[in-house]
C-alpha cells in the first residue's frame, strides 16, 4: 500500500472518530434537554438548543471533510486501479471497528432524536391546550404575576394567615 493511501485511510479514521465523539456529545445534549423540559428550565433548554446547533454545525463540517476525502480516495483508486485498504490488515480492522461504532452512535442518536421529537410534540399540544384554556377564562382570571412579585405576594399572604 502506498504511503499516501495509508495517510488517507488514517485521516479517514480520525475524521470518523471525531464524528463519533460529536454524535455522542449531541446525544448527551438531547438527553439533558429532555431533563430541562421536564423540569421546566427554560434557560437550560435554550442553552441546550444552542449547544445542539453548535454540535450539528460540527457534524456538518466533519461530513464535508469526509466527503472530500472520499472523493479524493475514489479519484486515486480510479487512477491506479488497485484497492487501497486491502494490504494493511490493521487499518482494515480498525476501519471496520470504527464503522461499527459509527453505526451504534448514529442509532442511539436517532432513537434519542425520535424520543425528543415526540416530547416536543406533546409539549406543543399541552401549550396549545393551556393557551386555549387561558383564552377561554381570560375574563375570570387576571394576568399572572411575574415570578418575583408572586413570591413577594405569597409571603404576604402566608404572614397574614399565620396571625
Amino acid at each position: 500500500m502506498a504511503s499516501g493511501e495509508n495517510t488517507d485511510t488514517q485521516r479517514y479514521l480520525d475524521l470518523l472518530e471525531q464524528r463519533i465523539a460529536v454524535l455522542g456529545s449531541l446525544a448527551e445534549a438531547l438527553t439533558a434537554a429532555r431533563q430541562d423540559m421536564v423540569c421546566l428550565d427554560v434557560n437550560g433548554l435554550e442553552a441546550r438548543i444552542a449547544q445542539q446547533q453548535d454540535l450539528c454545525r460540527q457534524v456538518c463540517a466533519l461530513d464535508i471533510q469526509l466527503d472530500e476525502l472520499q472523493t479524493q480516495c475514489a479519484n486515486r483508486l480510479a487512477a491506479s486501479g488497485t484497492p487501497t485498504c486491502g494490504d494493511n490488515q490493521e487499518l482494515g480492522r480498525r476501519l471496520a471497528q470504527t464503522r461499527g461504532l459509527m453505526k451504534t452512535a448514529q442509532g442511539r442518536l436517532k432513537a434519542l432524536n425520535t424520543s425528543h421529537q415526540a416530547l416536543l410534540h406533546r409539549c406543543r399540544r399541552t401549550t396549545r391546550a393551556l393557551l386555549n384554556s387561558y383564552a377561554t377564562f381570560a375574563d375570570t382570571y387576571g394576568d399572572p404575576l411575574p415570578v418575583g412579585e408572586y413570591s413577594h405576594y405569597a409571603a404576604q399572604v402566608y404572614s397574614r394567615e399565620r396571625r
